[in-house]
């Protein structure tokens, strides 16, 4: 989380890191309409493994309700965040530890998005910052109380 990219992010307000308790970080990926979604990401075996993780509720310290998840349109962001995926704890992305397990077409059909080890944390995070500013993507179906 050291890294130029990473705090570059930070600084152009992309993203924030939290906490980390190893191996989970907690980072905070803003949205085009101004909500930040925290994901919780178990870093084990980092930088060599890809993370993985999925939006967090770290005020209850467990996976995000659904219906506070980002939504979209039919596209990128209901195929990446999907609630009825590992019971919200993985983003179904190619650079997620856990949803590239069995899906070995990714890295010929998506190579681009296969985990890079040098680009750190900050290929995940790129990827969700990209989703959630996206045509497809759109508020969660309530407002955090």
């Amino acid at each position: 989380m050291t890294k130029a990219a990473f705090r570059l992010g930070a600084v152009e307000g992309r993203w924030r890191h939290i906490r980390t308790a190893w191996p989970y970080a907690l980072i905070g990926v803003m949205a085009k309409d101004g909500r930040e979604y925290v994901l919780r990401l178990n870093c084990a075996g980092y930088p060599q493994a890809p993370p993985t993780g999925g939006p967090w509720d770290p005020a209850r310290d467990r996976v995000l309700s659904p219906d506070l998840w980002p939504r979209g349109q039919g596209g990128r962001v209901s195929a990446v965040f999907r609630t009825d995926w590992k019971e919200g704890t993985a983003l179904y992305l190619p650079c997620d530890r856990e949803s590239i397990e069995g899906h070995d077409t990714w890295r010929h059909e998506m190579p681009s998005k296969i985990w890079r080890p040098a680009d750190g944390v900050v290929q995940y995070l790129e990827l969700v910052y990209e989703l959630l500013h996206s045509r497809d993507y759109s508020p969660p179906l309530r407002a955090a109380a």
